[in-house]
């Protein structure tokens, strides 16, 4: 259903031009059926494609808005069988249902752009501050083993760490910045 709810928004709009200019309801909801509006053009093909078989516009059309989870299609359809049965003028409708539709989006954009915020701090955390951490703590490291080497001294208390923690550390930040960004992306809100 996200496809449907990415294209819907400009479906609409499309619609909405082609009634202001005198097209019929049918004829709009062609243009949607034969252009490139993802998942939102298959259900208005198997809508032309039930009335041709034979069933009521009307009804094909009822029977995709039963079927489909996208509350914003269904006020579309809705709006669109009113217009069919009853003709109605549907343009302020239509209207309404993008003005609504275009302020979600605005809504979920906000929302992920604040959510950026402190990704990005932790991005970089993880992708600048660990590694100069690794990478200080393998010098302080090596000056500690050449120092216990050379005889001891004041460094030869020190324990230090193991041959395989630098790159382990390494990997570690790795996969942390990878999770990140697959995080990101799974909230990213597809408009």
């Amino acid at each position: 259903m996200a496809s449907v709810d990415q294209e819907l928004l400009y479906a609409i709009r499309a619609i909405e031009v082609l009634l202001e200019s005198g097209v019929g309801v049918a004829e709009a909801m062609k243009h949607i059926a034969d252009e490139d509006y993802g998942e939102l053009s298959a259900i208005f093909k198997q809508i032309f494609s039930d009335t041709d078989s034979g069933r009521n516009f009307s009804d094909a059309m009822r029977t995709q808005m039963r079927s489909t989870s996208s509350a914003g299609l269904r006020k579309v359809l809705s709006s669109l069988i009113m217009s069919v049965e009853e003709d109605t003028n549907v343009i302020d409708r239509l209207r309404s249902i993008a003005e609504k539709e275009a302020r979600d989006r605005r809504i979920d954009l906000d929302a992920f752009t604040e959510g950026l915020t402190a990704t990005s701090e932790q991005f970089l955390i993880v992708s600048i501050l660990i590694p100069i951490i690794v990478v200080i703590g393998a010098v302080v490291n090596g000056l500690v083993e050449s120092a216990k080497a050379a005889g001891g001294g004041f460094m030869g208390n020190i324990p230090t760490m193991p041959d395989t923690c630098v790159p382990a550390l390494f990997i570690i930040a790795t996969i942390l910045i990878a999770g990140m960004v697959v995080q990101t992306k799974s909230r990213d809100p597809g408009v």
